[in-house]
C-alpha cells in the first residue's frame, strides 16, 4: 500500500512554492528594467553610428530638429535628433523621441593659404574641411575662451568645471520620459551630462557623446591630408596640412611634385567617386603618389 503525503508535508511544499513565487515576482521588475535599459542602450548606439555614417557621407554634422519630425532645422544646434535626416531611429525603448545637440561654433579659417571663410562642423562639405574645423576648434578651446550654447560639452559629475568640448551629444530621456538636469533643450547653456554621469532617483538619462579629440582620431588620424597644424592671427585660424608640410621638406623623388600631390589628395578627399576608386590603390595618398592627375 502506497503511503501519501501528510498534511504537514503538503503544507511545507506549498510554503516553499509560495516563497519561490514571491522571490520570482520581486525580481521580475528588476529584470524587466535591466532588459529595457540594455535595449535602450542598443538603440542609442544605432543612432550614434547613424550620425557617424552621416558625417562620413556628407562631410559635416547634421543640425538638430526643432520638433519631432526628425528633419534638421536651420541654425538649430540643440533640440531633437534629426532621425529622418540621418536615417536613424526616432524613439527610444521607452517610446520617447531622442534628443540631440551639436557643436556649431563658427570660426574664420584659412586652409593651406586659401582665403579665410567662416566654417563650423555643421557647414563643411568634405571630411578634409570637417577635420580642419576640428583642429581649429581644438586650438580655440585650448585658449580657454568664453563658452556658450554653441559649444556643446559634457560633464561627468554635477560639480565638474571646464568640461571637454564635444562634436555632438545624443540623449535618451530614460524611463521617466523627461530630460533630467543638467540636460535640457530649453535655454540650454550647452552643458550636458556625460555617459559617466551618476544615475540616481533624480537622473536616469542615457547619453552618448563624441568628443572633439576622439573625432580627430576617428576622422582625421589615418590620412595625413586631414591632419593640420594651427596658428592664430588677427581673428583667423590658419591651418596647414601636415601632408603639404612634409612634402615641402621632402627632398627625395619618391613623391610627385608638392603642389600637384597635395592638390590631388585634396581633390580625392572631397570627391566621393575618387575616394571610392582610391580604395583599390590603398587610399587617396597612395593613388596620388602613383598618379598626381588621379582625380582630374
Amino acid at each position: 500500500m502506497k503511503k501519501g503525503f501528510t498534511l504537514i508535508e503538503l503544507a511545507i511544499v506549498l510554503v516553499i512554492i509560495g516563497l519561490l513565487i514571491g522571490v520570482g515576482v520581486s525580481l521580475l521588475p528588476g529584470l524587466i528594467n535591466q532588459q529595457k535599459y540594455a535595449q535602450n542602450q542598443s538603440l542609442l548606439n544605432q543612432n550614434y553610428n547613424a550620425l557617424i555614417g552621416y558625417i562620413m557621407a556628407n562631410g559635416k554634422a547634421p543640425l538638430a530638429s526643432s520638433n519631432t519630425n526628425g528633419i534638421s532645422s536651420q541654425s538649430q544646434n540643440i533640440g531633437y535628433l534629426p532621425y529622418a535626416t540621418i536615417g536613424g531611429l526616432q524613439k527610444d525603448a521607452y517610446g520617447n523621441t531622442f534628443y540631440y545637440a551639436v557643436n556649431n561654433r563658427p570660426l574664420n579659417i584659412s586652409i593651406n593659404g586659401a582665403t579665410a571663410t567662416s566654417m563650423s562642423l555643421t557647414s563643411t562639405n568634405s571630411i578634409n574641411n570637417f577635420c580642419a574645423v576640428l583642429y581649429a576648434l581644438n586650438y580655440y578651446y585650448s585658449q580657454n575662451p568664453t563658452l556658450g550654447a554653441s559649444d556643446v560639452r559634457t560633464i561627468n559629475s554635477p560639480n565638474q568645471t571646464a568640461p571637454p568640448p564635444d562634436v555632438f551629444v545624443l540623449i535618451s530621456s530614460g524611463e521617466n520620459g523627461k530630460l533630467d538636469s543638467p540636460n535640457t533643450i530649453t535655454n540650454s547653456n550647452g552643458v550636458f551630462a556625460s555617459q559617466q554621469y551618476p544615475l540616481s532617483q533624480n537622473y536616469d538619462d542615457i547619453v552618448e557623446a563624441l568628443s572633439i579629440t576622439n573625432a580627430i582620431g576617428q576622422f582625421c588620424a589615418n590620412n595625413p591630408a586631414n591632419q593640420f597644424s594651427v596658428t592664430y592671427t588677427n581673428s583667423v585660424y590658419y591651418l596647414n596640412s601636415t601632408l603639404l608640410n612634409s612634402n615641402n621638406t621632402n627632398s627625395g623623388s619618391q613623391n610627385p611634385p608638392n603642389n600637384a600631390y597635395a592638390q590631388c589628395v585634396s581633390n580625392c578627399n572631397t570627391n566621393w567617386w575618387c575616394s571610392l576608386t582610391a580604395i583599390f590603390y590603398g587610399g587617396c595618398s597612395q593613388a596620388c603618389k602613383q598618379n598626381p592627375n588621379f582625380c582630374q
